[in-house]
């Protein structure tokens, strides 16, 4: 693995950290965060095992060692926020695991998650996606949720359950800074699409635990929270909080509704799927015409694809359920 390249992290605030870990080898696409406190670091989120040279270079461009890490902390295990905990732990001689309780099998050992992905994917393109998905040592592997504290020099970096996208899922917030660690607990935004009269962030939807109810529920307690600032995976740093929040639910709302009609008028399966999906774009370009006043372009609907695809699925299956 060529770790002989410059990854340079972005200061936030108060030794927070944004590193790109251009998954999927796009810019701004999905991120890890550093955050410091008295000489102890914790790294947030993982992506896949390429952007681990990247995660131990920007490490030492901030001038920290690999002994300093004390945490490798995962908002949830989908891949593109730990599939590369197993190969960056191996790297990481002093750094505990954290992960929420229904996870932490699976990091300890990934034989089941590796063969649902590969059932997706097929071996050649999941290997071409996560690289060797390396399980790690009970020991090393924590389990928190429910509120519970990391001590991290001299902040208490607060663990907070936050379902709705996913049963395993957790929030990471830090009330030093204000700033709360997100994961896909709290939207999708990507800066390219934020502009001056507002932004596209839209909530993952993605299968297969969705539920709208939680997910609100996750928005609430959020907000409750009153955080300065929302870091999110998928990506960087949001301020506007109320109006996030906002636009949140109304997508919750509109992607519900869209299922519930499909399903209404006889789509099943992959015709609910993409029925839902179709809508998703109809928000998408109207959004966009909305902040912007233009369409969006092809490389800008490649950008989203994998999104509105996902969410669409994701959507489809959680009503699919419901009447089942």
């Amino acid at each position: 693995m060529n770790f002989n390249f410059d990854c340079v992290a972005e200061k936030i605030t108060d030794n927070i950290y944004i590193i790109d870990t251009f998954y999927l080898n796009r810019e701004k696409f999905a991120a890890s965060y550093i955050i410091e406190d008295n000489g102890e670091v914790a790294i947030i989120e993982t992506n896949t095992n390429h952007a681990v040279p990247r995660i131990l270079n920007a490490l030492k461009n901030c001038g920290f060692d690999r002994s300093q890490v004390k945490y490798v902390v995962l908002s949830h295990i989908h891949l593109d926020h730990a599939g590369g905990a197993g190969l960056l732990m191996k790297e990481l001689p002093e750094a505990e695991l954290i992960v929420h309780p229904r996870g932490a099998r699976h990091m300890i050992s990934p034989e089941r998650l590796i063969e649902s992905v590969k059932h997706v994917y097929g071996d050649e393109e999941y290997n071409n996606l996560y690289g060797e998905i390396i399980g790690i040592p009970e020991n090393r592997v924590k389990s928190i949720t429910g509120g519970d504290c990391l001590c991290l020099g001299d902040r208490k970096l607060s663990i907070i359950e936050a379902t709705g996208h996913a049963k395993h899922h957790n929030v990471i917030y830090d009330p030093l800074s204000g700033s709360l660690f997100s994961g896909d607990a709290f939207g999708i935004g990507y800066p390219r699409f934020r502009y001056s009269k507002g932004d596209l962030i839209f909530p993952s939807t993605s299968p297969v635990q969705f539920d709208p109810e939680s997910a609100v529920e996750t928005f609430n307690m959020i907000l409750d929270l009153s955080p300065v600032r929302i870091l999110l995976t998928h990506y960087g740093s949001i301020e506007s909080v109320d109006r996030v929040f906002t636009q949140l639910n109304e997508w919750i709302d509109y992607t519900e509704n869209s299922a519930v009609t499909g399903y209404s008028n006889g789509f099943r399966d992959e015709d609910l799927e993409k029925a839902v999906s179709k809508d998703i774009w109809k928000k998408f370009e109207d959004r966009i015409i909305e902040i912007r006043g233009e369409v969006l372009s092809e490389e800008e609907k490649d950008h989203l694809f994998i999104d509105a695809e996902l969410n669409g699925k994701g959507a489809a299956s959680h009503i699919s359920r419901k009447n089942m």
